[in-house]
């Protein structure tokens, strides 16, 4: 199974200050189609994530008004973050346990370097089966040779 490193899109992650106001983060969502934003205070240092679901559960469900409410007041605070040198079915496991969708990726001095998505470790999984559904179809198809005559 390779490094979660390996795996990790090529755009930088979406950040936003804490006090930005959730309109305004779901469009840059929107914009930068991706389905979570990782909050940072001034220094650079992650504070939480906003997802998807906290739009639909602390917002939304919460008949909060998206304008007048921050990122602050909604993001998720507990942070599980995955090291860019984890086996990625190590960090799936993990993510399912906890159920969330979005983890951000640190380097070995803890810097935040991409955010992964489930969904990213699902495709790494479908691309590792196919490879082996093919190299076990290639051997089946070359060790038969048919009935002998």
């Amino acid at each position: 199974m390779q490094p979660v490193g390996e795996l990790l899109p090529e755009d930088e992650p979406l950040t936003l200050p804490p006090r930005t106001s959730v309109f305004d983060a779901c469009v840059h969502m929107r914009d930068s189609r991706v389905g979570a934003v990782l909050i940072q205070d001034g220094g650079g240092l992650p504070m939480g994530v906003f997802t998807e679901r906290d739009l639909m559960t602390r917002v939304v469900a919460a008949e909060r008004d998206p304008k007048a409410t921050t990122l602050e007041e909604v993001m998720t605070r507990d942070l599980y973050f995955a090291r860019a040198d984890l086996p990625s079915s190590q960090v799936r496991r993990e993510m399912q346990r906890r159920h969330i969708r979005h983890a951000p990726v640190v380097d070995e001095k803890d810097r935040v370097i991409a955010m992964l998505s489930l969904r990213d470790l699902l495709r790494a999984d479908l691309h590792e089966t196919r490879n082996e559904v093919k190299a076990i179809t290639q051997y089946i198809q070359g060790g038969f040779e048919g009935p002998q005559a």
